[in-house]
């Protein structure tokens, strides 16, 4: 299927472009994406705009691959008169992420304890809302609009959601990571983001759910501590991979696969 050959090439490119950055810094090349913590600021801020410029770029690519434009493309996606299913899914995944963080301090999985001064904090949460948009903005065009759509013209729709969920999932792990255990969390959350843009026709949905996903993450990080296993309750950075978040996730996609058609 072309589209892996199309995302073979953008990690190819995006490999070559970080091993450039790294040369220029003299930093030893590395085969893993990414910037690791020893390394300068500078660096980190390189790598980053290497990592976001690639994959808008190919996001604006594609459509002239297919024969059409990105205004004709992704204009589709985007309906005007549903912009407030944004907010729907937005306000959704705050909702359950607050249920998943109030069940599990309840149980004393987790606990409170700032982890932050009260202005650091406040910093990091205003960054977090602002990074809650941009992120989608990229990811759920490329993952949804592009790879999904692709498999939704060759394959069932099924096979295509799990597929799309398991490239979705497996993306994040191409930095240095310690574990792998989130991949599972990360994958029913590319299950109900896919059935969501299935089912809906449009970004509006997912990417509210998305976005909401991210602002809870920001805000918990700052306040949230964890004392019980990750398969149970997931990790301060991955939440969403413990198995109380993922039953709630999977609830979640099939309600939206009942109700959410046509929105």
């Amino acid at each position: 299927m072309w589209i892996i050959l199309y995302l073979a090439a953008i990690l190819a490119l995006l490999l070559a472009l970080q091993s450039l950055v790294l040369i220029a810094f003299k930093e030893p090349l590395q085969w893993t994406f990414g910037a690791r913590s020893r390394q300068p600021k500078t660096l980190k801020l390189a790598l980053k705009l290497v990592l976001q410029s690639t994959l808008i770029g190919s996001i604006f690519l594609f459509p002239f691959l297919v024969g059409s434009t990105p205004g004709a493309y992704y204009g589709p996606h985007i309906p005007a008169d549903k912009m407030h299913y944004f907010l729907y899914g937005q306000a959704i995944a705050l909702v359950l992420m607050g249920v998943i963080f109030g069940i599990e301090l309840a149980c004393g999985w987790i606990y409170y304890k700032p982890n932050f001064p009260a202005r650091k904090a406040f910093s990091k949460i205003a960054f977090s809302a602002l990074s809650s948009f941009t992120v989608v903005a990229v990811e759920e065009p490329f993952f949804r609009g592009i790879i999904l759509q692709t498999l939704l013209g060759a394959v069932a729709p099924g096979a295509a959601i799990f597929v799309g969920a398991v490239l979705f999932s497996a993306a994040h792990y191409i930095r240095r990571v310690r574990t792998y255990w989130p991949s599972v969390g990360l994958a029913v959350l590319g299950l109900w983001l896919g059935t969501a843009y299935y089912r809906t026709g449009n970004f509006w949905f997912c990417m509210g759910l998305h976005s909401g996903g991210i602002l809870a993450i920001g805000i918990h990080r700052c306040y949230l501590n964890y004392r019980a296993p990750a398969w149970l309750v997931g990790t301060q950075t991955y939440p969403i991979a413990g198995a109380i978040a993922i039953a709630v996730m999977l609830v979640g996609t099939a309600l939206t696969w009942r109700l959410a058609a046509g929105w």
